[in-house]
């Protein structure tokens, strides 16, 4: 039962909050302050590279995508730790880890939607757009 409680949870979640995901672009417009700019993106890449770790496609190395998270889930903790005075670096990484989590659910879901409808994870979306920026980095 505790199981189903927490996929419920969870699928609910990323319903609800799925029409409020914006492309980076999109959300940069409302955001004026370059470290908040900066924690998203580094929120937004550990997401993309975390779930295509678990869904990879062919041309990937799973290991690499992993490498990546793991170092844009740091730099999330370190911009954060960054932007936030009165937090500390165990604070921090327990916030980042449930943004993480709860993203990388998302995008598994609609990585796994645009694959059954296109055949492919992101292209032609926003998402793709957003991967784009994340491998500049």
């Amino acid at each position: 039962m505790k199981n189903f409680s927490f996929i419920f949870c969870i699928f609910f979640f990323i319903t609800a909050n799925a029409g409020e995901l914006k492309s980076l672009k999109e959300s940069f417009k409302n955001i004026q302050n370059n470290g908040e700019k900066s924690l998203l993106l580094m929120q937004r890449c550990a997401a993309i590279y975390g779930a295509l770790s678990v869904m990879p496609p062919i041309e990937l190395n799973p290991n690499d995508l992993q490498t990546r998270y793991k170092i844009f889930l740091q730099s999330a903790v370190s911009q954060e730790i960054q932007n936030e005075e009165n937090i500390d670096e165990e604070e921090s990484y327990k916030n980042q880890l449930e943004i993480f989590k709860s993203s990388m659910a998302f995008f598994i879901q609609i990585f796994d939607q645009n694959y059954k409808k296109n055949s492919s994870y992101f292209k032609n979306t926003w998402i793709e757009n957003d991967y784009n920026m994340c491998q500049k980095l």
